[in-house]
Parts: structure tokens; C-alpha cells; sequence
């Protein structure tokens, strides 16, 4: 018999979900009502697997969330094609390789491979992420009743934060502090440091009617630094891991790709795929404005339509921000290559929006609605999701 995902119990902490604390952790413990449609649709997308596979998929979903968050796109992937109308063969052989691919999608004539990736951070950034999280977990427990905390700045190092040390200091300094007396304009702050490591606070005090009833003590996180963060480039590298893994395929071959920060304007996916831009100055106008144009440039994983490159991975899909919680809230995009050596089939096989070349420009138009491909209604999930019911 099959071990269930989530362990069968009794749900009644109500509690948002904690610094430090993974997916899973966070689904198995959560009372909210409206948790329970999210665990028994993880559930069912993954009873339809084979024993081994279900194995694999269950472990990945209870361990940290790279992991987990690689396999639920696998999943959720699987499910799309399933409920499409698709044959799918999980891992299939290959005559001329031994690796084998995500999937293989059949109907009718018509065969797809798939291959899915979801890129994470660096072993040092996951590193780096873990250690403020396990010092947040800490601050967020320093229990004041008057005060909130916020976090203004901090400088980690490359050893374990002293966080126990930091919650009690903190905790001495809101001890001594009036919150009937702090100017809210002007909020008390305090640097704390140790082993390297540097911390600074700031102190909210709580609504007078709130005071003794707030379970979590930092109110606002507001440490982090302004970073430039290149998705294309990120993009381009998980591409450049799968394209060539499996040689030349018979069949048409998509990449998916797991990502969690794409804007909307869909520009760095288009200049990933398509070229980047560069501007070049054509000199100064009559009010001595400078005139400037600008021209693409021939670096697109694509290629440039003077010579298209990587012709055998017919579409890339981005799958951005797929949510455990509600998958049907991810935005979901067909990159279709502007000329393959294996074109897709004419059916629609994703939900979200198909981008084709239409010799400038991607035509953008609608693909598959995801709650009618996945049979959820549109109010699902029903619920609340810090209350018990």
C-alpha cells in the first residue's frame, strides 16, 4: 500500500507559514480549511503515477523546496497532458542514448517529448538563503508583546548567525523601551553584532488592542538589497543543460522551464530567445536631442532569422510562479521556435498563451484555460486559509 504525501493527522495550527520552514513542512501541519484542496490535489495528480514513480515524486515533494518544486512542474505537466488526451510514457527509451527524456506525449500520429527543468540557486546561495533563514526563524520568536521588529539591514558571514544570542539581545532592548512613548516618525533602532555577523532593527510598537495577541514578531522585512537579477541568462543556461541531452530526436522536443521571477512584459524571455538589444546613437535631432535606434542582436538562443540555431528543440514553455497552493495562477507560455526541424502538432497541449515569429515579433495568442484543462472549478480552492472548517 502507498504511503500517502502528507501524513494522515489532525490539522489545528493555524499559523502562517515560518522563516526557514519548507513547503512541506508548512502543508502538513496547516489547519486552514482551504489547505486541505491543495494536499488532495497533490494527492490525485500524483495516484496516477506508477509505484515507482510515485515513490520518487513523493519524496521530492516532502523534501527542501528545490526539490519539491522541481517535481510538482513534472507533475503538474503530466497532469496537463493526461486530462489533454495524451498517452504518456514517463521516461521513455531511446534507440541511440540511454538517457531518457521527461516524457513522451502521444495522440493520435502525433508524439511530443518533453524534458522539464526548474532552476534553483547555487549550492552557496541556497547556503547563504538557509543561514538568514534559520536567523529570521529566531528573530521572528523574540516575543515581545508591545513591539514588532523590523529588519533593516544585515550582514551575514560565512558561519552559523549567533541567532539565539540576537533574540535575547533584542528582546533585553524591547523590554526597556515604552511603546506608548516611541515616535513612529522617528522609530528606535539598534544594531546588534557578533561572530562576524551584524543585525539591525528597528521597533513598531503594536496597536494598544493588539498588544499580547501577535504570535510572529517581525512585522517588516526590510533588509534586503537592490540586485540586478539577469532571468535571461538564467533562461539561456537551463536551455543550454537540456537541448543537446538527447541528441536529435524524431519528434518534435520542448523544454520546460520552472521559473520564478519573469515579469509580465515577457521582454527577457523574448530577448533570451530572440536577441538581445542594443542601442546605437544615429546622432542629434534638430533640438539637439539624441536620435537613437535600436538593433537586436544576433545572441538569441533562437538564433536570428539569418541563420536559426538549435532548430531541434521545437518550443520552449516557461512555467512562472506554479504555486502548490493553486497551480491554475501560474502564467504559462508556449515559445514556439520559428523553425524546427520538428514542428508541434497543430492540437494545443498547455494552458496560457502560445508566442509564434511572425518575422519582427512573437503574435501572441490563447492556449489552453488551465482550471477547464485541469477540471477545477472557479472558485476553487474553497476555504479559509487561517481558519479551521
Amino acid at each position: 500500500m502507498r504511503a500517502p504525501i502528507y501524513d494522515d493527522r489532525d490539522r489545528t495550527d493555524l499559523t502562517p507559514q515560518r522563516n526557514g520552514e519548507t513547503s512541506f513542512s508548512f502543508f502538513n501541519r496547516a489547519g486552514g480549511s482551504l489547505w486541505r484542496h491543495s494536499r488532495a490535489l497533490h494527492q490525485e495528480w500524483a495516484d496516477r503515477l506508477s509505484d515507482r514513480e510515485y515513490a520518487d515524486v513523493r519524496a521530492a515533494l516532502r523534501s527542501d523546496d528545490a526539490q519539491a518544486r522541481s517535481a510538482f512542474l513534472e507533475l503538474y505537466l503530466h497532469e496537463c497532458l493526461i486530462r489533454g488526451g495524451y498517452e504518456v510514457v514517463i521516461h521513455p527509451e531511446l534507440g541511440h542514448t540511454s538517457r531518457k527524456p521527461d516524457f513522451l506525449a502521444s495522440r493520435g500520429s502525433s508524439r511530443v517529448f518533453i524534458e522539464a527543468i526548474a532552476p534553483g540557486p547555487s549550492r552557496a546561495e541556497r547556503a547563504a538563503a538557509n543561514r538568514i533563514g534559520d536567523l529570521l526563524a529566531e528573530l521572528d520568536q523574540v516575543g515581545d508583546d508591545a513591539f514588532f521588529i523590523m529588519t533593516t539591514s544585515i550582514r551575514q558571514a560565512s558561519n552559523s548567525a549567533p541567532a539565539g544570542n540576537f533574540r535575547d539581545r533584542i528582546r533585553t532592548w524591547l523590554a526597556g523601551l515604552d511603546a506608548d512613548a516611541v515616535d513612529t516618525e522617528d522609530l528606535p533602532t539598534r544594531t546588534f553584532e557578533r561572530d562576524s555577523w551584524s543585525v539591525t532593527v528597528s521597533a513598531l510598537p503594536i496597536e494598544r488592542d493588539k498588544r499580547g495577541s501577535v504570535k510572529r514578531s517581525i512585522g517588516i522585512y526590510a533588509h534586503g538589497e537592490a540586485q540586478f537579477i539577469n532571468d535571461g541568462a538564467k533562461l539561456v543556461a537551463a536551455l543550454k543543460s537540456k537541448v543537446s541531452r538527447y541528441g536529435h530526436l524524431d519528434a518534435p522536443f520542448v523544454v520546460a522551464v520552472g521559473t520564478t521571477s519573469f515579469d509580465e512584459d515577457d521582454e527577457d524571455v523574448f530577448n533570451a530567445l530572440f536577441g538581445s538589444v542594443s542601442w546605437v546613437l544615429d546622432g542629434l535631432g534638430p533640438g539637439e536631442e539624441i536620435i537613437s535606434r535600436g538593433v537586436r542582436n544576433r545572441d538569441g538562443f533562437f538564433g536570428s532569422q539569418a541563420a536559426w540555431a538549435n532548430r531541434h528543440l521545437s518550443a520552449v514553455l516557461i512555467v512562472d510562479q506554479l504555486s502548490l497552493h493553486d497551480p491554475t495562477r501560474a502564467r504559462v507560455a508556449l515559445w514556439v521556435h520559428p523553425d524546427p526541424l520538428h514542428p508541434l502538432p497543430s492540437e494545443l497541449m498547455f494552458p496560457g498563451v502560445i508566442h509564434e515569429w511572425n518575422g519582427q515579433t512573437t503574435d501572441k495568442r490563447e492556449g489552453l484555460n488551465a482550471r477547464q484543462l485541469l477540471g477545477l472549478s472557479t472558485d476553487w480552492p474553497q476555504g479559509h486559509r487561517w481558519q479551521a472548517g
